[in-house]
């Protein structure tokens, strides 16, 4: 069905992908993995028409493909489902869905279109979660994620990409994806599927090729590798000593003076010094909300250190030691147009680099050279625009920031979303070295083996409320306090 020939890419003088050669067969789910910056994403772009300087041969059906732009990539029946979204905010989830194939001849009738995307969202068989008539820059990640892959599946595909199409996605809501892609595989359609859930990836793919360094390091049936053998090929002699890291002791101790409370809420939480407090939930159980609460971005109520305050702000959060790692990195977490340097200097300005509201250009390459190292952010490109890295490379970056204020508190939505293992295992080695050196630290996540791993204190949100908290819980008490 697809064929991919010795194909290569380069960025300059940085080569992303070095003579890949891969096969998609009809009705193949086909996985995908490698560490972050290992070219997926590239790869990804060179099917879907963005990259269309490229070296090798691409075939589709037996016929060379001249991807030239994203339409001749549709027109070859190339669909995508991409890691970051393409949405439009201003238009309404009827209007994405249809968007450029909206029914009517002579002009935009409202009712028609949604008549024709709840069409649609049977014939897929996949939950948005959202009315059809609400506008997406209302909605929260999740449910755009869910209408990206509506979208994608509604195309007469041949071919279909899903780059991370699960990161935002519950356990029930993953079980309603896979039985699609079985499904489109049984009507013959060809798929690769990427994924830093190596768990899923066994058991949704027929077929694996693992890249490593922009090259294909194995390819063989999916049932023929163990999650231990494809985590090995993907990070190599380097970080595999990294990845032995034990679930956390659960350090949790009452006596730990409280740095900072939220006061007066349904969902009032104590975060103290030396602890990494986990808050669980389901996707609208008010998790967000809480986070940009205690992070000056909502009014609240808050005690910092036993004394009543208010933040004005974010701003003034950064000054008082409160720093928050958003779950939306892109859009609030970076400056994509701007350098990796002056994305990671960005909130610790205030703590030495410049005075009188100058910047000393020294001081700040010094820090993001040390910051690049520590986290191993490829390219270790200063200098080059934060939007050129890949997914986790960016989150990298979003950490490194956030660190370079030496935070008292650090609030951290999704923090391995759309990160590979080793990569995984470096976050959550800083997360716990910044507890380890005194700060407190919360960690919301989708992911409850990172939160069993990590934390020390846990709290389960339900529509808002705190609806249970303890120190010591195994995975199925864990989640059936969620589901509750």
């Amino acid at each position: 069905m697809l064929v991919l020939d010795d194909v290569s890419k380069r960025f300059g003088g940085t080569t992303v992908l070095d003579h890949v050669t891969l096969r998609v067969r009809a009705g193949e789910v086909h996985g995908l993995v490698g560490q972050n910056g290992a070219g997926k994403s590239t790869l990804v772009k060179i099917l879907s028409g963005l990259y269309p300087d490229h070296e090798g041969r691409i075939t589709v059906d037996g016929r060379v493909a001249a991807l030239s732009d994203p339409r001749a990539s549709r027109a070859e029946g190339i669909g995508v489902i991409h890691q970051e979204f393409s949405l439009v905010p201003q238009l309404t989830v009827a209007e994405n869905l249809l968007l450029g194939r909206e029914p009517g001849r002579w002009g935009y009738r409202q009712r028609r279109t949604e008549a024709r995307a709840r069409t649609l969202l049977e014939s897929v068989e996949v939950e948005i979660g959202a009315p059809l008539t609400a506008r997406v820059a209302e909605l929260g990640p999740a449910v755009r994620q869910r209408i990206e892959i509506v979208k994608a599946l509604a195309a007469d595909v041949r071919v279909l990409l899903l780059d991370e199409p699960t990161a935002r996605l519950s356990e029930a809501e993953r079980r309603s994806l896979f039985a699609v892609v079985r499904s489109l595989a049984d009507r013959g359609v060809g798929m690769i599927f990427i994924s830093h859930f190596l768990d899923e990836v066994r058991e949704v793919t027929d077929q694996l090729t693992v890249l490593r360094n922009g090259r294909v390091v194995a390819s063989a049936p999916t049932a023929a590798l163990s999650v231990g053998q494809i985590t090995a090929l993907m990070v190599g002699d380097e970080l595999r000593e990294t990845l032995t890291a034990e679930r956390a002791a659960h350090r949790a101790d009452d006596a730990r003076p409280v740095v900072l409370a939220l006061r007066g809420t349904a969902a009032d939480v104590e975060l103290r010094a030396g602890e990494i407090t986990a808050v669980a939930g389901l996707v609208g159980s008010g998790r967000t909300r809480l986070c940009r609460a205690l992070s000056g971005a909502a009014p609240a109520r808050l005690e910092l250190r036993g004394r009543p305050t208010r933040f004005a702000g974010p701003r003034a959060a950064v000054a008082a030691g409160v720093v928050h790692i958003p779950e939306d990195r892109r859009h609030q977490g970076l400056c994509l147009s701007h350098s990796v340097m002056r994305n990671l200097a960005l909130t610790a300005l205030s703590r030495g680099l410049g005075r009188w509201g100058v910047v000393r250009r020294r001081p700040v390459r010094r820090l993001a050279r040390g910051l690049v190292a520590d986290l191993r952010i490829s390219p270790a490109d200063i200098d080059a625009p934060a939007g050129t890295l890949s997914g986790g490379n960016q989150q990298k970056v979003v950490l490194g920031k956030a660190l370079a204020a030496a935070p008292d508190v650090l609030i951290v939505d999704q923090p391995t979303a759309g990160v590979d293992v080793g990569t995984k295992a470096q976050i959550h080695h800083l997360l716990r070295e910044r507890a380890d050196a005194g700060a407190a630290v919360l960690v919301v996540s989708d992911d409850i083996d990172e939160l069993l791993a990590l934390s020390d204190r846990f709290h389960v949100l339900t529509r808002g409320v705190l609806s249970w908290s303890g120190t010591r819980v195994s995975r199925e008490e864990l989640l059936a306090h969620i589901s509750a």
